[in-house]
């Protein structure tokens, strides 16, 4: 069985090199005997992400690709260029993989995350997207109070990043359960393989069947882009959809499911994907939102909220709700 893991960078070679550190020690592949390539998509970044790859990374545990784009291309094309990936020329399908990973690189994987993952696709066809759970995630109370934590204990964007202070806010994160190992491991236990429609797209699986289907992540307004992982899960729900995308070619009663993948387990550093002291996160968002509005004519919260009044149930806290409407821009 053949993955690929695709990692979009944008600058934060510290936050990248611990990123793929926790990845080649935490990716296990015995039980399903997977096949694994990684490919970083590197968006123009003015830190040297190759002499990272090819110095700290050059004796990988698997086969390890880094393309470069000339400038800051957004995430949407990043998405596309990693589902697009084939090691040499490739015939036929239009897919080469299995499964494609996509993750952040502000992101430390848990012990055995990619294997449940699978374990997902394999055991529904209909599964086209599964997430991995992460501090914060709106499943149990120790994930928010974990998000919580991150904020208490962030990494100040405003200085350099080391690679010492990004696992010292991660240890602070987790000490009350004796680490972010014992905290994963807590977490396995106390959740099913599959919990369905939730949503993040801060690590996930996709099934290229439904790509081939609903089509590729949308790159219009790129760099900048219009929330694409939010416009992805409403395209999935037929809430909105390109014209292209017919009754004929997507029936109602054929619609894919999601959710997350209740034994993965990562950690996110919030934010760090492409924060630091020149990086505008209000200008950023008011053009995301400006973008949105000239494509659906309506803003993303209120289809966020349409989103979220199709699943949540009302035993869900007030907080909750106000939590995922604040994940509703990727970051």
């Amino acid at each position: 069985m053949k993955i690929l893991i695709g990692i979009p960078v944008l600058d934060n070679i510290e936050m990248t090199s611990v990123c793929l550190q926790s990845l080649y020690q935490y990716t296990e592949t015995d039980r399903l005997g997977i096949d694994i390539t990684l490919v970083v998509i590197d968006n123009g970044s003015s830190d040297d992400i190759a002499g990272l790859i090819k110095g700290e990374f050059r004796e990988a545990r698997f086969p390890t690709y880094y393309l470069r784009n000339p400038q800051n291309l957004g995430v949407a094309i990043a998405w596309n260029q990693i589902l697009r990936f084939a090691p040499g020329t490739v015939y036929g399908s239009p897919f080469y993989y299995e499964y494609y990973v996509i993750s952040n690189n502000d992101v430390l994987f848990g012990p055995d995350w990619l294997q449940p993952l699978v374990e997902v696709m394999e055991g529904d066809d209909r599964i086209g997207w599964v997430s991995a759970l992460e501090n914060g995630s709106p499943v149990m109370q120790e994930l928010l109070e974990a998000h919580s934590n991150t904020k208490r204990f962030h990494v100040n964007p405003n200085k350099p990043y080391s690679s010492e202070n990004i696992l010292d806010s991660a240890k602070k994160v987790y000490e009350k359960w004796g680490g972010h190992e014992s905290f994963c491991r807590f977490v396995k236990n106390s959740n099913p393989l599959f919990i369905e429609n939730r949503r993040s797209a801060v690590c996930f699986m996709v099934r290229p069947a439904m790509i081939q289907q609903i089509g590729f992540f949308d790159e219009d307004y790129s760099p900048i882009g219009i929330s694409e992982d939010l416009e992805y899960f409403l395209r999935v729900e037929k809430v909105v959809a390109p014209q292209w995308l017919t009754d004929e070619i997507y029936p109602e009663e054929e619609k894919w499911q999601y959710g997350f993948c209740g034994k993965s387990v990562i950690h996110h550093n919030w934010c760090m994907t492409r924060q630091g002291p020149r990086f505008d996160g209000r200008r950023w968002e008011k053009e995301k939102e400006k973008n949105w509005k000239a494509k659906f004519g309506k803003s993303r919260k209120f289809y966020t909220k349409s989103f979220l009044g199709m699943f949540l149930v009302p035993v869900l806290s007030s907080f909750i709700v106000d939590f995922v409407l604040f994940l509703s821009p990727l970051h």
